[in-house]
Order: structure tokens, then C-alpha cells, then sequence
């Protein structure tokens, strides 16, 4: 994945947050611990996308379609919990903070969040102001504000934490978002098609893109993303099986896994988040395996 060469590269680096944080992605090679199985029992799996981790708890949360729920799971991969059966149908990206769970449905066309024992909805399907056409990846800022990737709209939609309507982004520029994250400075949408990361400010701005250059094995239908404290892009590539690691400016840094059934291989990757002392967390979508690196 390489800068758009009409933008320069320093811009990009201007709206993301960088920390004095280093981390050797070579040493990741197999994983610590690989857990789940296809099934329909409380610690198994069944076609699992989007994943969230709260740090402080050390607790994943696993957007488990099969089950029609969220699962919960400690750091190392205990079953403690899961939710919403009643109410999601086809659960897809999933944000969580210490009050609310945010999570997208793709059938519903809908964002929900849970609350304790509260539960609070938005979006109907279409295309109008506050309403959703399969959304997939969102994040919360931390003002609150809850960021969709707004799939088939083209568009990333912005909802308040009460789930108001608050306005949209990338109309302009955007094809099929799947995921996005906000840090200080920046908002980072990744694309589906065509295989990119654009960078906006805050106001919405567009600020510079990152294009996949799919003849030198970058890229290749990217599904989820996340970002380490230094401000470097870990994705996960759905058809090249693998996770590439960018730096804040687009570079290529590392990859992890190939494809294959084994430890540390992976089989259609979705939902992938890391924790603040470095450990990946990545779900292998075929073989309904958490691995953790």
C-alpha cells in the first residue's frame, strides 16, 4: 500500500497520533493461544466477525453471527459470557467502552448499543439522513461520538452516544467503507474497493489515501482494521489470509500468517484489535478460531 502520490506523505503523518511506542511485529510469528471451534456451544464459534477487546477487564468480545450474539471471552480465551440473542441477527463490527457495548447489524441495518439492562437503537434501512444500509466496523471517540462504517450508503455516519444523528463523511470520496477509527487528530476509513485508507480531519476533510497496489502483493480486499499506540495500521487482508502492518504513512512493515489451518496461519481473517502492551488479537473467519498473538 503505497501514498497517493498527488498528496504528500507529511500530511498524513500530521493527523496521526504518534507516541513513543515501539513494537517488533517480526517476533510475532505463532500465537500464544488459539481457542474456538465450529459450533453452536457456549465456547465455540460459528462464522465470527468483528471483535472488540477491553483492556482494563482483559475481556474480548466476538460479534458471533452463528449465534446470532455477542460472545465474551478472557485474554485467554475463557468463555464468560454473551448477549444479545434476542435482538441481533446478523452482528458485524462491534466497539466497546466502559458503560455501553456499540455493536452494527447488517441485517437490521441498524446500530444498537447495550446498556446494562438498557438497549437503545439506530437506523432504519435507506439511504436518508441517520438511516443505515449494512454497516459493518464503527469506533466511539472520546467525545462519545459513534463512528459507522456506513457499507452500501458510501458513507461513514456520525451518531451522538444516545444515538442522535449527528452527520456524514466521505460522500464524495468513499466506495464501500468497512471499518473506521478515530484518534486525536484524524479519522482513518478503511475502503473495500478500492483497497485503501483514507485519512480525514476531524472536520471531515480529506486529507490524504492510501492505495493498495495489488500487483506487488499489497492489499487485497481489506476487512477490519486497528491501530497500535504509535499510530501503525494493522488490517486484515480476507483474500491474502495474512494481517499487513503499515506505518502511520502507508508503508508496508510486516505481515503475519499465511494462509492455512495450522498455528499461526489463518483462513479468511475478519475482526482484529491489539492491546495496549502489544498483543494482536485476530479471528480466522473458516476455521472459527481466536488466535492471539
Amino acid at each position: 500500500m503505497a501514498i497517493n502520490e498527488s498528496k504528500n506523505s507529511k500530511a498524513t503523518r500530521k493527523y496521526v497520533e504518534v507516541e513513543e511506542w515501539v513494537l517488533n511485529y517480526s517476533l510475532k510469528k505463532q500465537p500464544v493461544i488459539a481457542v474456538g471451534k465450529k459450533g453452536r456451544a457456549n465456547n465455540e464459534l460459528y462464522d465470527a466477525r468483528g471483535l472488540a477487546i477491553y483492556d482494563p477487564y482483559q475481556l474480548v468480545y466476538i460479534a458471533n453471527l452463528g449465534h446470532c450474539c455477542i460472545q465474551v471471552v478472557t485474554f485467554e480465551g475463557n468463555f464468560v459470557t454473551n448477549f444479545g440473542q434476542d435482538i441481533l441477527k446478523d452482528p458485524c463490527g462491534i466497539a466497546v467502552t466502559e458503560d455501553h457495548v456499540f455493536v452494527t447489524d447488517l441485517s437490521h441495518n441498524a446500530l444498537f448499543q447495550f446498556c446494562d439492562f438498557k438497549l437503545a437503537r439506530a437506523g432504519l434501512k435507506g439511504s436518508a439522513e441517520g438511516k443505515l444500509c449494512r454497516p459493518r466496523g464503527l469506533c466511539k471517540d472520546y467525545n462519545g461520538d459513534v463512528y459507522v462504517a456506513d457499507s452500501n450508503n458510501n458513507r461513514v455516519s456520525v451518531f451522538s452516544e444516545e444515538l442522535k444523528f449527528l452527520n456524514s463523511l466521505g460522500t464524495q470520496e468513499l466506495r464501500f467503507p468497512v471499518d473506521v477509527k478515530v484518534i486525536l487528530n484524524s479519522i482513518l476509513v478503511l475502503d473495500w474497493n478500492p483497497h485503501c485508507v483514507h485519512f480525514y480531519s476531524r472536520s471531515g476533510h480529506l486529507i490524504n489515501s492510501c492505495i493498495s497496489q495489488e500487483m506487488h502483493g499489497m492489499v487485497w480486499y481489506p476487512y477490519f482494521f486497528c491501530l497500535d499506540p504509535a499510530g501503525n495500521i494493522l488490517i486484515t487482508d480476507y483474500y491474502r489470509h495474512d494481517i499487513k502492518i503499515l506505518s502511520p504513512s502507508g508503508e508496508l512493515i510486516h505481515t503475519i500468517g499465511k494462509k492455512g489451518y495450522r498455528r499461526g496461519e489463518l483462513i479468511y481473517p475478519l475482526g482484529i484489535c491489539i492491546s495496549q502492551l502489544g498483543t494482536i488479537f485476530v479471528l480466522s473467519n473458516k476455521d472459527n478460531v481466536l488466535q492471539i498473538f
